[in-house]
């Protein structure tokens, strides 16, 4: 949290337009596909039951869930390895550009800092070149961090629902819509109880934000 604020001081925001904070993993990136290759590569595999990593990645050789210890450590090599090659989500730059024509944007996503520079640097190859602070944890404090920064309405974009209970807590006046990029996630996850939306492409979340905003 601390050093998500250090990078939020450095952020220049307009005061005066809507505010839109988007996380990155399955909203504007994928990130699944490729973590299905890159588990084979460590004789591993991902089958999800439920809408979490822990208890779903397992050996491919005896089917046992791996340790949550080595879970973190296998997520590191997996941004070490893929940070840079994770592919756009279709439609988040075409509408992301359409929204930042009257809305700030922030990317806010949940990856180790030490990463963060080189997924900077992929987003703005892609020409989505906005400022982006990595964080930790419930995404709530880092929003009224944020809130503190504008007289205008937010609205938060994210994959997962407890996020979206964490802003709910602590910004309940956040236009909050929830956003499964990958298919087969989006299939076995309910929507969010403390979403406003839950959409299904990128250009239903435009509609549902500047009907919000206008």
């Amino acid at each position: 949290m601390k050093f998500a604020l250090e990078q939020l001081k450095a952020l220049s925001l307009n005061p005066a337009r809507p505010l839109i904070i988007s996380d990155a993993d399955e909203v504007i990136l994928h990130f699944t596909s490729l973590l299905s290759e890159f588990l084979l590569t460590k004789g591993m595999y991902v089958t999800f039951t439920s809408y979490s990593l822990e208890g779903n990645i397992k050996y491919r050789e005896s089917d046992e869930a791996v340790d949550n210890k080595l879970l973190k450590e296998l997520i590191e090599d997996y941004f070490e390895n893929n940070v840079d090659n994770q592919p756009v989500v279709e439609g988040a730059k075409e509408h992301l550009g359409n929204l930042s024509e009257f809305c700030d944007i922030i990317i806010l996503t949940n990856i180790p800092h030490v990463f963060a520079d080189r997924r900077r640097e992929k987003l703005a190859q892609l020409g989505i070149n906005y400022p982006m602070i990595s964080s930790s944890g419930p995404k709530g404090p880092i929003l009224k961090a944020i809130q503190k920064r504008t007289a205008e309405k937010l609205v938060f974009i994210d994959d997962i629902s407890h996020h979206h209970t964490s802003v709910a807590e602590y910004v309940p006046e956040t236009l909050r819509i929830q956003y499964i990029a990958n298919q087969e996630l989006s299939n076995i996850e309910k929507k969010a109880t403390h979403s406003h939306h839950r959409c299904d492409e990128w250009c239903d979340i435009e509609s549902v934000v500047r009907e919000y905003i206008k």
